[in-house]
Order: C-alpha cells, then structure tokens, then sequence
C-alpha cells in the first residue's frame, strides 16, 4: 500500500512529461508485479479454506485502499503545497482521472493475475510433477481453485466500485466506457511477460 501511494504521488507530478490521460501506464507495471506476486503466494496454499481467507483479508484491504485514496492525496497535498486547503479543492481533474484509471487497473490486474498464476501453477503440477492425477481432477481443482479467489474478487471490487462511484463521485465508469481498449490492452501487454 506504501509503495502504491508513492508512486501515485510521484505520478501525479510528472505533468510535463506524459499526458494526464495516459500517466497510469507509468504505474501499470507495478501494480501488475503486486498484484501477481499476492497470487503466487496464495496459490502455494494447498487448503481452499486458507485460499479464501486470504482473498478477504487481500479483498478488504483493497476496499480500505481505494477508499483512502483521497484522504491520501489531500495529505499529501498538504505536505507538499506546506499549507492547508479545503477538502474539494486538491481534487483536480487529472488526480479524478489517474485515481479512476487506477482503480479499473486494479481490477484487471487482480483478476487477471488470479487466472495466470492459478493456470501457470495447474499447467506445472501436469506437465513436469509425477503424480497420479488425471488431467480431470487438475482441471477440476482448477476451476475450484480459481473460482473462489475470483468470486471473493468481484465482490470485493463491486464494493469498492460502488463506494468509489456513489459516495466519493469518481468517474470510474464512465474512464471504462471511454477508455477500455486501452487498459485491456496495456493489461495484456503487462500480464504477457
């Protein structure tokens, strides 16, 4: 969380060298190392239980970061201007648009990362690890193994969607509508390596 609100920060200071609309790309290789490194971690659990418990313990902690977002940047602001503003006026457009492309970031990568480790994981166990498994139970205990930290997922970010876009007005939906085929694609060419 330390390391996510650093380099939004340093981010939203580097106005003259990329475009408002384009500066989450600086971010998007590193949310994507997190995201994928958290899901390592958790796909080394061999109990469901443990998988799951984890996912909420990861999925409210991501709530309370989002949500925090704004209290972040206007302390920040704080610290860096040296004088005290009022709560609506450090909220300028592009802090609006980075910390809604963030958050359509953030979902992508999480559930993406989920689908790539569990599948890299499954296809590893089948391919190199002699055991007397059927190609069916490894697709089974995928399936399992991955529906239930992508269920926990989608709640979680309808949660925090729904706190984002209804009680702190950001326009996270309406950056996708405009903006999907691009951070589809800076989220594959992220994932691939």
């Amino acid at each position: 969380v330390v390391v996510k609100a650093i380099s939004r920060i340093c981010v939203q200071q580097l106005w003259n060298i990329t475009h408002p609309g384009y500066s989450y790309v600086l971010l998007a290789p590193l949310y994507c190392l997190l995201a994928v490194m958290f899901r390592v971690l958790q796909a080394e659990l061999d109990s469901l239980e443990s998988i799951a418990v984890l996912g909420i313990i990861h999925g409210f902690a991501e709530v309370i970061e989002r949500s925090t977002v704004v209290v972040i940047d206007h302390l920040c602001h704080q610290v860096c201007r040296g004088k005290s503003v009022s709560w609506g006026s450090f909220r300028t457009p592009r802090r609006e648009r980075l910390t809604a492309d963030i958050v359509i970031m953030s979902m992508l990568f999480e559930s993406s990362a989920i689908v790539s480790v569990n599948g890299l994981l499954y296809l590893y166990r089948f391919i190199y690890l002699e055991r007397n498994d059927s190609f069916l139970d490894l697709l089974q205990s995928f399936a399992i193994h991955t529906s239930v930290p992508l269920a926990i997922e989608w709640l979680f970010n309808s949660v925090s969607l729904a706190i984002e876009t209804r009680y702190q007005n950001m326009a996270v939906m309406a950056v996708w509508r405009k903006q999907w085929k691009r951070h589809i694609l800076v989220a594959i060419l992220n994932v691939l390596p």
